[in-house]
């Protein structure tokens, strides 16, 4: 018997014996690494302010739920911090939700239930592939897109509930998925130019630094990399397409997905490329699309820019080499003109 099975109670048929939450135990390096994660990103409400605050989240979300959660589901919300996404779906109609999280907000998801009168949701302190729910599951609704989609290990931990307890006829919400890493133009008022091309009042000039060794002594470790602020974008170079689209319902292991691309655009007029954005769209269906491009509304998620700082002429073409290196650390990405 696994160490899931064995704390899990009511025995192996999950038959009720009135408990509303247990914590599962699991191996002290996994709980270092997601307690570190949590610490650096989640463990005040700060962050979670920003998440329920940010209104294209919560309306996807609740959109996609009240969609695709029918009467008399049995629902596994992955990661469910403060609860949104098992109150959505008890709502909607689930019989059961078993709400899991391995960190302490656990304990305020909890007490946000019973305040709001929830009673068919089960807390589980745990992290999710040493969980194993007593029955099949019909929904697994996730929420671990990080700002550069991968990074909050999304594919690893759907995937492994998904292939351990989903029901034949399940549904991943979301499921559909594309990442866009794209050159575009900024808006002059908001441009972060290179300290030698800064135009300063009183005629002070700059231009000197980009030979100087002196100031080289301060760029050795520039980072050429940058969080896009929000409403900077004036454009995209042509029009935006994924570089790379999948879906959590067929998709067999993370290792399918290319990791190297290669990325064209024709300027439609004279402009200066600043970078390229990565942004991602998650899809519950054709009509709810929730997007993280700098076009779109603003969200909670952010947007890692790759500098490029080009000049391109109109009908010129851009030609670019990305490489992911490895999915979940986007430190290990480039991009390059080719």
């Amino acid at each position: 018997m696994s160490d899931v099975d064995a704390v899990w109670p009511g025995g192996a048929d999950g038959a009720d014996d009135g408990v509303e939450g247990w914590d599962l135990p699991f191996d002290g390096g996994l709980r270092e690494a997601y307690d570190l994660m949590n610490d650096e990103n989640f463990a005040g409400l700060e962050t979670h302010e920003e998440m329920l605050s940010d209104r294209v989240r919560v309306e996807a979300y609740h959109r996609g739920i009240h969609r695709h959660v029918a009467k008399g589901d049995v629902v596994v919300d992955l990661g469910t911090g403060t609860g949104l996404l098992a109150f959505m779906a008890s709502r909607a109609g689930a019989k059961t939700v078993y709400a899991v999280e391995h960190s302490d907000f656990i304990d305020l998801a909890r007490e946000i239930a019973e305040y709001n009168g929830f009673t068919n949701i089960e807390f589980i302190r745990a992290n999710s592939r040493e969980f194993t729910p007593p029955e099949p599951i019909d929904v697994v609704l996730h929420e671990q897109m990080g700002d550069e989609l991968f990074n909050e290990n999304m594919l690893e931990n759907v995937l492994d509930l998904r292939d351990r307890a989903l029901a034949p006829s399940g549904r991943i919400l979301p499921s559909r998925f594309r990442l866009f890493v794209e050159p575009f133009s900024m808006r002059d008022d908001m441009r972060i130019r290179r300290f030698w091309n800064i135009d300063l009042p009183d005629g002070i000039d700059l231009s000197f630094a980009e030979q100087s060794p002196v100031a080289a002594r301060f760029n050795a470790f520039r980072n050429e990399e940058f969080w896009l602020r929000p409403h900077s974008v004036e454009a995209t170079i042509g029009r935006p397409q994924p570089i790379l689209e999948f879906d959590l319902n067929t998709i067999e292991h993370p290792d399918e997905l290319p990791l190297r691309h290669r990325v064209e655009r024709t300027a439609t007029a004279d402009t200066i490329v600043d970078g390229c954005c990565v942004w991602f769209e998650a899809c519950f269906d054709d009509d709810t699309t929730l997007s993280t491009s700098p076009l779109e509304p603003v969200t909670s998620w952010g947007n890692r820019v790759f500098r490029l700082d080009q000049q391109i002429a109109r009908g010129e073409a851009l030609r670019l080499d990305v490489r992911l290196g490895d999915l979940v650390e986007p430190s290990t990405w480039s991009v390059r003109a080719l």
